[in-house]
């Protein structure tokens, strides 16, 4: 059995905190991580965590640092670069520099591979300069991330296979959201490009994004796509997924009731952490 988080949008060093679902708490981020880190000792068994993107608020040195130190937990964790991470045109060489045991390879886009399962990390582009986002929002592949993913995905297909970028590939669904169109929805072109992905890859059985600070769940073709809500806003939830060759669970869990003091909850914004079906799911692999 293989067990991860998953979790995304932390923001470290956001002062303020611009977009955000619930109420962001970024001077919290200490207090959260420490959580994480006394569940993760409790819990035991968990093997790794997985980063869905925007760890940092804008890319510096100093944010880079700080949030290495920070994620410094007790099992390896990894990270898919979002959009908050790449605010300079040299965001992935400091990156690379000042924080590698983020990407294994000394690459942004790699595999973590399991006795259970593999994962794949693919950051998605946002402009023309790869690795750099300014203030355009087309997301989508470039031609050697795609080659990558192809290989990746025709080996090993005893396995199940995930896919963790930080876009999300559908638009958070009206019957979750209640409102007459799907919100907060990405450009066509990486919702077709990931739906044919899925569609030749019978063994890709989740794509995992981040972004929108949204729990979704939406399933197509027999195929999980997952968002998470943003660790750094109420009620600070992550994902928990339980592998194994023969089946998959995801549970969401908050880390609210495992710190002191309050925090705010927008009642009015509920969907955000979504239904019993968006917040969890189990089936049995074929």
């Amino acid at each position: 059995m293989t067990q991860f988080i998953y979790l995304a949008d932390s923001h470290s060093g956001a002062n303020p905190m611009g977009y955000q679902q619930q109420r962001a708490y970024p001077e919290k981020l200490a207090a959260i991580v420490d959580a994480l880190r006394q569940l993760i000792k409790t819990e035991k068994g968990i093997d790794f965590v997985l980063h869905g993107g925007d760890m940092i608020n804008a890319t510096s040195e100093e944010n880079i640092r700080a949030a290495a130190l920070l994620f410094t937990l007790d099992l390896p964790v990894y990270l898919c670069l979002g959009n908050h991470d790449l605010t300079a045109p040299d965001a992935l060489q400091q990156w690379l520099r000042l924080a590698p045991q983020f990407f294994p390879g000394d690459k942004p886009e790699y595999s973590i591979e399991t006795e259970d399962c593999l994962i794949h990390v693919v950051p998605n582009h946002w402009d023309t300069l790869p690795y750099y986002w300014e203030k355009k929002q087309f997301a989508h592949f470039c031609e050697e991330q795609l080659t990558f993913l192809n290989a990746a995905l025709s080996s090993n297909t005893d396995r199940p296979h995930f896919l963790s970028t930080h876009t999300p590939v559908f638009g958070l669904p009206p019957e979750q959201t209640g409102l007459e169109e799907p919100y907060h929805f990405p450009n066509e072109e990486l919702t077709e490009t990931l739906t044919n992905l899925t569609a030749r890859h019978s063994h890709l059985h989740c794509v995992l994004g981040a972004h929108n600070h949204l729990n979704m769940h939406v399933k197509k073709d027999d195929v999980h796509f997952v968002t998470a809500s943003a660790i750094v806003e109420t009620p600070f939830e992550f994902k928990l997924f339980d592998v194994s060759k023969e089946a998959i669970t995801m549970q969401t869990v908050t880390l609210a009731n495992r710190m002191d003091g309050t925090a705010e909850y927008d009642f009015n914004k509920t969907f955000v952490q979504g239904r019993g079906v968006d917040r969890g799911f189990s089936f049995t692999l074929a």
